[in-house]
């Protein structure tokens, strides 16, 4: 097998990729690219190659895939170019002869529904790109992250519990190390050229079922109050959030409870050879209860 690079090897997702790619392949078979070197330290005492590269520094690209065979495309951050650094990235990728690129998209019931400002408009994009780029692609589709629920909910809803504008609303949060674990599987095995898979828990929860999860944990009675989209925002700047901020928080809520993500897989469990982590895990790993 040839080298793989990992993008984003730094954060959240691209690091646990990492971490489960050396359960897999030898650590030469890795390589993090990384924006700054002073946080990669951790990489390098694994073993693995540590590459420097910017999305939006074509050139620094070019030079950071030379020699790689798959590459796994961390999707750049919201409020961002993302259509143009993502065709950094692939013209990149074809310049420096990688075979095969994974894309880390968001999940959703249909292309006709992109329901958030900013990232799913610029995830078809993206898409359509690696389709006519002449290297084969896998698209990954993600959904919400179970890791950043706290934030969602509140990180006092153990102790209060929680409004938000969710409505009757179902998601299938997944914890991002499974997600990573998946994807790794992906790309060491052979196959899935040009297919796109929706990696989740494979089951669905409205938030009051997070709540009935919260009351489990803890022992105690914790309530869920569905509120508008306007009033979520607006108290959410009251306690200091940038506005921006919390109206794209609030397109997500839109978008959760308009069933944009209601929609279940059990190809994370087949990746995994295991069942997704239960409702009460989530919330007791979510704020380490």
């Amino acid at each position: 097998m040839g080298k793989i690079l990992i993008t984003g090897a730094t954060g959240k997702l691209g690091g646990a990729v990492v971490r489960s790619l050396m359960h897999k392949v030898p650590a030469s078979d890795v390589v993090a690219l990384v924006r700054d070197a002073s946080k990669a330290q951790w990489l390098s005492e694994l073993g693995v190659e540590v590459r420097l590269g910017d999305y939006t520094d074509h050139d620094s690209l070019v030079t950071a895939f030379a020699g790689v065979e798959k590459i796994y495309l961390v999707s750049a951050v919201a409020f961002s170019d993302r259509v143009g650094q993502h065709r950094n990235v692939i013209q990149a990728a074809h310049a420096a002869g990688v075979r095969h690129v994974f894309y880390t998209s968001i999940q959703r019931v249909s292309d006709d529904h992109c329901p958030i400002e900013g990232v799913t408009a610029s995830d078809l994009e993206t898409e359509a790109m690696l389709k006519s780029s002449r290297l084969y692609y896998t698209i990954v589709r993600h959904p919400l992250y179970a890791d950043v629920l706290p934030m969602y909910i509140g990180k006092d809803a153990p102790e209060k519990g929680f409004s938000a504008p969710a409505g009757l609303g179902r998601v299938a949060l997944t914890n991002i190390g499974e997600l990573a674990e998946g994807g790794a599987t992906l790309l060491t095995q052979p196959g899935h050229e040009n297919r796109a898979y929706l990696l989740n828990n494979g089951q669905t929860w409205s938030f009051a079922d997070i709540a009935a999860a919260l009351s489990r944990v803890t022992a105690k009675a914790i309530h869920y109050q569905p509120i508008s989209i306007a009033t979520f925002i607006a108290t959410r700047e009251a306690e200091g959030w940038p506005p921006h901020v919390a109206s794209f928080i609030g397109e997500w809520y839109g978008a959760i409870e308009r069933g944009a993500f209601d929609q279940t897989s059990r190809t994370l469990e087949e990746l995994l050879g295991r069942k997704p982590k239960d409702l009460d895990t989530i919330v007791r790993e979510a704020f380490k209860l």
